[in-house]
């Protein structure tokens, strides 16, 4: 019985023992050898930018990295792909095959050009920034059918495709070139149609009125300077009338605004025709190209009628609108 007892105890004690051993193993591995494995050796990001993507995976291979998902982006400076960008940035330590994100260019971000033709200087700045270029005032000219400070021409033309940020260069109306005119004696005529006569020529006109004992009323009296006297384009010309003023005899100024309209390619400029029918005869006050959504002001652009007018507008000889003013 005793040596069934010893050979149990002795049995006890080697599996105490055993379990003792494996106690201190199993610590060892749970403060030693999981960390070491948990713990991977950091590595230096290398630094790949300027290199094509394929030319990147071996890189970041070597140093036991892999890429991550490519991001693409316009860029200015770098051609079609090569990396811009990188994240982690270069020399920057993380762990064994972690992610390197990659940003690739794909080039010059090209746009159409907006037609700016008809706009004025300030409104052709503002359109050319939002769409992304400069605008670059190259020269001024006089021009007969565009107003002063508006838009003749642009380079590069309207539509295609550029770098954003390429300055456009604005050819600027200076208004109508300055004429020598002879005034004839406008003595008698109506006033009607001496004024329809000095805009049409581009001349100013300031009226006063007086009675006459042998001039019809809203005829001309005298005017200043006097007939046969050379005035220039712009200068200004009294009138002196017989009568009482009113509408009859020096009209009105026409109160008409008109949006050019907004087509579906908003690059593409528009010819814009405006036609005017009163007592005065029938008259074209616009007949040149304008951008889409550009306004055109006849009122501001000094455009006198007289009586019951019709107002009709016309782009790319295609009727859009008629008014009529009483």
């Amino acid at each position: 019985m005793n040596r069934i007892n010893d050979t149990l105890f002795a049995v006890v004690k080697v599996l105490l023992y055993l379990s003792i051993l494996a106690g201190i193993v199993g610590m060892l591995i749970v403060f030693l050898v999981i960390p070491r494995w948990v713990r991977t050796e950091e590595v230096l990001v290398p630094n790949i930018i300027g290199k094509t993507y394929y030319e990147a995976v071996p890189v970041l291979d070597k140093v036991g990295l892999r890429p991550a998902k490519e991001i693409h982006e316009a860029s200015s400076e770098a051609p079609r792909g090569e990396i811009i960008e990188q994240d982690p940035e270069p020399n920057f330590r993380i762990k064994y095959y972690q992610p390197v994100t990659i940003t690739v260019s794909i080039g010059v971000e090209l746009a159409p050009v907006p037609s700016v033709i008809g706009k004025s200087q300030h409104a052709a700045i503002e359109t050319l920034r939002s769409a992304g270029f400069q605008a670059n005032k190259v020269a001024s000219v006089h021009s007969e059918t565009y107003l002063q400070d508006t838009v003749i021409a642009q380079t590069p033309p309207e539509g295609g495709g550029q770098r954003r940020g390429t300055k456009v260069n604005l050819l600027i109306s200076e208004g109508p070139s300055p004429q020598s005119i002879q005034l004839p004696n406008f003595q008698g005529q109506t006033a009607t149609e001496v004024l329809v006569a000095l805009e049409a020529v581009g001349l100013n006109v300031e009226t006063i009125y007086s009675s006459h004992p042998k001039i019809p009323e809203g005829s001309i009296i005298t005017h200043k300077p006097a007939g046969g006297v050379l005035v220039k384009t712009g200068d200004l010309i009294l009138l002196e009338i017989s009568g009482q003023e009113s509408q009859e005899n020096v009209g009105r100024l026409l109160p008409f605004k008109y949006k050019v309209t907004e087509a579906e390619n908003r690059n593409l400029s528009r010819h814009v025709k405006i036609l005017i029918v009163d007592d005065s005869g029938e008259r074209i006050v616009i007949d040149q190209l304008y951008a889409p959504g550009a306004e055109i002001d006849l009122e501001r652009k000094g455009v006198y009628v007289f009586g019951q007018t019709q107002v009709i507008a016309l782009e790319n000889d295609e009727k859009i609108l008629e008014k009529i003013y009483k």
